[in-house]
């Protein structure tokens, strides 16, 4: 079915046409040695994207996928957590741990809100049974990014593991695993890296190792021994989702030609300007602390959201997101992790503009 409408959402991203073309060549055998030649390439390009040496897993999943694995593969029934979250998807991070027999002791902002990294250390230093901390880089229910490198300091000076999903990030928002003492960082491919959904990631430092080798929580599907095992000839445990590595090696050459940081700094450029835009509209911006993935955008008193999206849909084809939950018509969400230009942007948000005001007039 073909959409009637182009994907500004938070993800999943509408995808570029070269990356679509490539899916649709023939499949090789997962496990021949031409499927690990291209697992090699795709894993030494997403080592330059979290910027780290150390090996990363490929999963068949979504994001959450990647989250559930990282709490079954390093959290015993019965140990105790830190989840610090301000967002619908740090909450997922809670709900995951309890499944799993964790007792969870929460740090917990207002949306639109950071974790100020003080208020973790005070956490940490409160509760020394705490093994693990289980946060978020960007939060798409609010457009938020935390500090993740003064959390990864603080975490690494206290001995403990510190669990970052990148997964709404990675690639936008700056993100360095091992200068930052990231100890496991995960991540997807629908949003940043702009191809299709259904691959997740996940790396681990030495540390987090340890507790994989030490956790006795049950898994089969995401059993992260199975992966590493794996790996090491070149595989994955169960059947890939071969036509998405296609698609993933050449946005992730894209990428590293221009190199990771680069790209940082456009992404950077790009909200700025998104936000800048947005000023002129005299409407505020969200979150406390913007992430460069996607401009949030706070509904004045009066304003419902939920018609500004359904009427751009309607009227212009092109689809935003909403709020979640209690934030449902209060904000907007515009997404710009994939690639876009400046001119792109502009037009856009013009016509969300003229959405608006349609609808501020009316209240």
């Amino acid at each position: 079915m073909k959409p009637k409408y182009k994907l500004w959402t938070p993800g999943p991203v509408a995808v570029p046409k070269e990356y679509l073309k490539v899916i649709a060549n023939d499949l090789i055998y997962h496990r021949e040695e031409s499927f690990g030649k291209l697992q090699q390439v795709v894993v030494k390009g997403l080592q330059k994207v979290f910027l780290t040496s150390q090996p990363i897993y490929i999963l068949t999943s979504s994001g959450t996928g990647a989250m559930e694995a990282a709490v079954a593969n390093l959290v015993n029934p019965g140990e105790r957590v830190i989840v610090a979250h301000a967002g619908k998807f740090g909450e997922r991070w809670r709900e995951l741990n309890i499944r799993f027999g964790a007792y969870v002791d929460e740090l917990v902002r207002p949306y639109g809100e950071v974790i100020p990294p003080e208020e973790l250390e005070r956490k940490l230093k409160s509760n020394d049974a705490a093994r693990c901390v289980f946060t978020t880089l960007t939060e798409t229910s609010t457009g938020t990014v935390n500090d993740i490198k003064a959390f990864g300091e603080i975490c690494y000076r206290l001995n403990r593991i510190l669990v970052v999903d990148a997964i709404a990030g990675l690639g936008i928002d700056e993100l360095q695993m091992d200068a930052w003492h990231i100890d496991v960082v995960l991540g997807g491919s629908q949003k940043g890296l702009a191809i299709p959904p259904g691959l997740a990631f996940i790396a681990l430092s030495g540390k987090a190792w340890e507790q994989v080798e030490r956790c006795r929580n049950s898994r089969f599907y995401f059993d992260l021994r199975q992966y590493k095992k794996f790996a090491e000839k070149g595989q994955t445990p169960w059947t890939p989702a071969i036509s998405l590595y296609y698609a993933l090696a050449v946005a992730l050459k894209k990428i590293n030609l221009r190199g990771i940081k680069k790209v940082w700094q456009e992404k950077a450029g790009l909200a700025r300007f998104v936000r800048e835009e947005i000023a002129r509209a005299d409407l505020n911006i969200f979150p406390q602390r913007p992430s460069s993935a996607l401009t949030v955008i706070k509904m004045p008193d009066g304003v419902d959201g939920t018609k500004i999206v359904a009427y751009c849909k309607e009227k212009h084809k092109v689809l935003f997101s909403n709020g979640q939950g209690e934030l449902r018509g209060k904000i907007v969400r515009i997404g710009h992790m994939a690639p876009v230009t400046k001119t792109e942007m502009q037009k856009l948000l013009k016509l969300f503009i003229v959405a608006y005001k349609k609808y501020a007039a009316a209240g």
